[in-house]
């Protein structure tokens, strides 16, 4: 929803519901456009807001890209990020909504970026890091987590060249470089 952040009025509302009403994603904002996406099969839109802010249409949608908790990154125009019922990492054209690609190569999950370099952390503990590249999951490096318990759903953070990863009752600390 849009909402004037002066009187409080609302300007707009958009529906966007899933099977379990889960939207744990942080909607992505660039050149007035706003990508909102969720899981649970509802995938994803792009709604492009007027001038003033004050309604919205919709440009395209894309249901594939259907994330649950991995939320997603905007790179030189392309949104990447992983979608649940295809099982796959994906690369969407934003101004088309277009799908570059799909890979299956790594399990669904968290992702991030820094230096035009996505850092992926799977449902199945996988870490990973790849180029941000539409042309396909080109990965550079990989390394399994294999410390702490339970699910693997964290969000990875980065901070002074240190990849921090929580995995239950453990958080790891992973030097990277520049």
């Amino acid at each position: 929803m849009g909402i004037d952040a002066t009187t409080g009025k609302l300007l707009w509302n958009s529906e966007h519901p899933n099977a379990w009403a889960v939207h744990p994603n942080t909607p992505i904002y660039f050149d007035g456009g706003l990508f909102v996406y969720s899981g649970y099969g509802q995938g994803g839109e792009k709604l492009k807001l007027s001038a003033d802010g004050s309604s919205i249409t919709k440009e395209w949608e894309i249901k594939s890209f259907d994330s649950r908790i991995g939320g997603a990154v905007l790179i030189d125009g392309f949104i990447y990020g992983s979608g649940d019922n295809g099982h796959s990492w994906q690369c969407i054209d934003w101004k088309t909504g277009a799908q570059k690609y799909s890979s299956t190569e790594m399990a669904v999950g968290a992702v991030i970026a820094a230096n035009k370099k996505l850092i992926g952390y799977s449902e199945r503990g996988q870490l990973f890091m790849a180029d941000a590249d539409p042309s396909g999951l080109k990965i550079i490096s990989k390394a399994k987590v294999a410390l702490g318990t339970e699910q693997h759903w964290a969000h990875p953070v980065i901070n002074n060249n240190i990849l921090y990863v929580r995995h239950g009752n453990a958080l790891i600390a992973y030097k990277i470089s520049e």
